[in-house]
């Protein structure tokens, strides 16, 4: 099955899949439609599309009967959360009980966890109904979406262009009308990169504000939380994301006995900084033009608005230090003997993430961690100046497909070949001091796909960067969604079939 894009500028219209998650609890809760009306609509528009988008690569049979069952809940008055009966897909690299999880990867190809990822399991206790699962890259260990299993994810607003990753699967299907709402994960960019390329709303949560327990690598159950690595949600409204954080931002399941996790209710946005260029990765002009025009917009609407920094934080240092703890992301990929072999210089590291680095002694680990910490004391000093930042999601405009080996791999920066990696610097310039960030679609390129704007804050002040990009959502222009349409394979551009 084929399909083509045509740009739709309107909103979310009567059809049910263009709804809020918010918007089918409250119509389900009002008996508007039930559960198995919503689950079925969004069944039906998977079958007849994804074939062509590769986003959805796992469905849920059980999914009807816990539809039927919320229906009858309804009617007897009960409600189990604030999304109760809402269908949703989740990302294959977290765990779902009873429901194949693969991260992507061929040697789990048939598994199935016996629980569900911490972070699902809350999901499900806000009353929503996991019905799939959405395409990732081998591992999550790549910003394209694609794998051996389950082949590539296509982008809704273009099939020729990526959905990024590693949430690619997740944003795409958002963005595709095939789910309201997913989870995703993000260590360096994998919710905010997707969210910009698609068109979406993400959100990327304070570290450790939403356990990461049940993600898949490393294999589940194992407690360990990785570094910098997060859960988040990823919606068509910020208000869907509010909603979904509300429901995972809970303590470990180590720490639930004695912990309790209270987000600091949203700062008044008074003053908001703007950091939109670097020499050290620059960012494309049509990106840096979008970005202008959502500060101009904040600003028009009472916000103050400056360009600045945090004093001592700078986009180059900052971004080795992310590296060098990136490194543990990339030691999966090594054996002990090929650590030894880089660390002789008788061979190079793989190009993977943080790969550089993986032959790095425990101490320069720790000065970096080290490095870190004095970064993100800067960052505490400059927020208490303002109320959040606005920074590029990413310096590219959305990438073509290209499945070459990493280090035979670019993007373009104004005409001009960048590093591949570069994608990522950006991403953590605010995720390696730990701090939240929500994505805000601000309008399409002139290739008619997406670009996004990233809204930092200070650390565990994420309902702070929500309300701003809140405040921008009601002053952008919607740039509405890709209305899709089955096609033939002989109008396919080459090398689409």
């Amino acid at each position: 099955m084929r399909w083509r894009t045509v740009l739709d500028p309107g909103q979310a219209g009567p059809d049910p899949y263009w709804w809020s998650a918010r918007q089918v609890a409250d119509a389900i809760a009002a008996r508007r439609i039930s559960a198995r009306e919503y689950l079925d609509t969004q069944l039906a528009r998977i079958e007849q599309l994804n074939a062509g988008l590769g986003l959805v690569v796992t469905i849920d049979e059980r999914a009807r009967e816990y539809a039927r069952q919320a229906d009858e809940a309804t009617v007897r008055g009960e409600r189990r959360g604030p999304l109760h009966g809402v269908a949703v897909t989740i990302k294959d690299c977290l765990a779902t009980a009873g429901l194949r999880t693969t991260g992507g990867l061929t040697d789990l190809r048939t598994y199935q966890p016996r629980e569900d990822a911490t972070a699902v399991a809350a999901l499900r206790d806000a009353g929503v109904i996991v019905f799939g699962k959405t395409n990732v890259p081998s591992g999550s260990g790549d910003l394209q979406s694609y794998n051996e299993l389950f082949g590539v994810a296509r982008n809704p607003w273009h099939p020729e262009y990526t959905t990024s990753g590693s949430s690619g699967g997740a944003a795409g299907a958002v963005a595709a009308g095939f789910t309201s709402l997913e989870l995703g994960t993000d260590v360096a960019g994998s919710i905010r990169v997707p969210a910009g390329a698609c068109g979406v709303f993400g959100h990327k949560p304070s570290y450790r504000a939403v356990p990461m327990v049940g993600h898949v690598p490393p294999y589940p159950f194992k407690p360990r939380e990785a570094d910098i690595a997060v859960v988040g949600p990823i919606a068509r409204t910020v208000e869907d994301l509010e909603t979904a954080l509300t429901a995972i931002a809970v303590p470990h399941p180590w720490d639930a006995p004695a912990w309790r996790l209270s987000l600091p209710p949203p700062r008044p946005v008074r003053r908001v900084a703007t950091w939109f260029d670097d020499p050290y990765c620059p960012v494309d002009a049509e990106v840096r033009a979008a970005l202008r025009d959502a500060a101009d917009r904040l600003a028009d609407s009472g916000v103050q608005v400056e360009e600045a920094r945090p004093s001592g934080v700078r986009l180059a240092a900052s971004d080795t230090v992310f590296r060098r703890l990136l490194a543990s992301v990339a030691m999966p990929e090594h054996t002990a003997d090929d650590i030894d072999e880089i660390a002789a210089g008788r061979r190079p590291p793989r190009a993977v993430l943080g790969g550089e680095y993986v032959a790095q002694r425990y101490r320069d680990w720790t000065e970096a961690d080290d490095q870190r910490t004095r970064l993100r004391t800067r960052w505490r000093q400059f927020f208490a100046g303002y109320d959040a930042i606005l920074l590029p999601v990413a310096p590219n405009l959305a990438a073509r497909h290209d499945h070459r080996p990493f280090e035979e791999r670019t993007v373009t920066v104004d005409g001009v070949p960048r590093p591949y990696w570069d994608q990522i610097v950006w991403a953590g310039l605010t995720g390696v001091s730990y701090l939240p960030s929500t994505v805000v679609p601000v309008r399409v390129d002139s290739r008619g796909l997406p670009i996004g704007i990233a809204v930092a804050g200070d650390y565990l002040q994420d309902r702070t960067t929500l309300a701003v990009a809140r405040r921008l959502a009601a002053v952008l222009p919607p740039i509405g969604h890709p209305e899709l349409t089955v096609v033939t394979a002989d109008e396919l551009p080459a090398g689409q079939h």
